[in-house]
């Protein structure tokens, strides 16, 4: 009897650890829903194509909020994580892309907020290439534990499987929070 005692205490703490680590990236772990879908939407705001009707050069004015908010079912969180030395905000989402396949790409930024959840110093640190959902997830769980444990996926770098931007023409201004191109 108390051998099954024993092996069922270990099971048990074996398997709350194993959630534990499951749940160690997941936004829920830092925000509720609401905090969620407000870090969604400014996060589009800075990532995906401006939407019909507004004005590229004043994409964040609130006038224009609820057009980014129509588009948070299309955007998915996968991995977070906030950084307690520095307050760095880490993301890895996925997000919709045009292709006639279906295909959508994986984002990895980062950023840090202020009180009201706005973004502050947002740079994305790569996209995906327009991939299946299911291989946007099996590539990011690499990217995501390089960007974890190095602080970079310059490991990647070049790897057309996991990484299109940056490469080797293209990087993001961090002023226009856009890919440009080199000449």
């Amino acid at each position: 009897m108390k051998i099954s005692i024993i092996a069922f205490i270990a099971i048990l703490i074996v398997t709350l650890s194993c959630n534990r680590q499951q749940n160690k990236y997941d936004i829920g772990s830092y925000y509720e829903k609401e905090a969620q879908d407000t870090l969604m939407a400014n996060i589009i705001t800075y990532i995906y194509k401006v939407p019909r009707g507004a004005d590229p050069k004043r994409k964040h004015d609130l006038e224009y909020r609820s057009l980014y908010v129509k588009q948070l079912e299309s955007f998915k969180f996968i991995k977070y994580h906030i950084d307690l030395e520095d307050s760095t905000h880490f993301f890895y989402l996925i997000r919709p892309a045009r292709n006639v396949s279906g295909f959508k790409r994986g984002v990895l930024g980062k950023f840090k907020v202020d009180d009201s959840l706005n973004l502050l110093d947002f740079e994305e640190i790569a996209n995906t290439p327009m991939i299946s959902e299911k291989e946007i997830l099996e590539n990011g769980e690499y990217l995501w534990n390089d960007l974890m444990h190095f602080g970079n996926v310059d490991r990647y770098f070049l790897n057309k499987k996991y990484i299109e931007f940056p490469d080797e023409r293209s990087r993001y201004d961090k002023n226009t929070h856009q890919w440009t191109y080199e000449k």
